[in-house]
């Protein structure tokens, strides 16, 4: 398991196996993506971590349409953070 997905299964005391939603839809997760990419200067924090769907997380990539841009993404990933905090 990488590192950041440590980060963000510990900070809301999730296990390997537990049901995680993803921040945009509440689907089950498959993805902690990144909100900064690494190469742009993200880091592996937890403001900077948010589950996804595969799809969303292909969003999140821009590959498909409608694309989740990172703005949005860190508005939903607040809001969630507020809310499970």
């Amino acid at each position: 398991m990488k590192n950041y997905t440590k980060v963000y299964l510990k900070h809301f005391g999730y296990g390997e196996q537990d049901y995680i939603p993803s921040e945009i839809s509440g689907k089950p997760a498959q993805d902690i993506h990144h909100i900064i990419k690494k190469s742009q200067g993200g880091k592996d924090n937890i403001e900077n971590l948010i589950a996804l769907t595969r799809e969303e997380h292909k969003q999140a990539e821009l590959i498909t349409k409608p694309y989740l841009t990172a703005e949005k993404l860190q508005e939903k990933h607040n809001l969630f953070l507020n809310l499970n905090n």
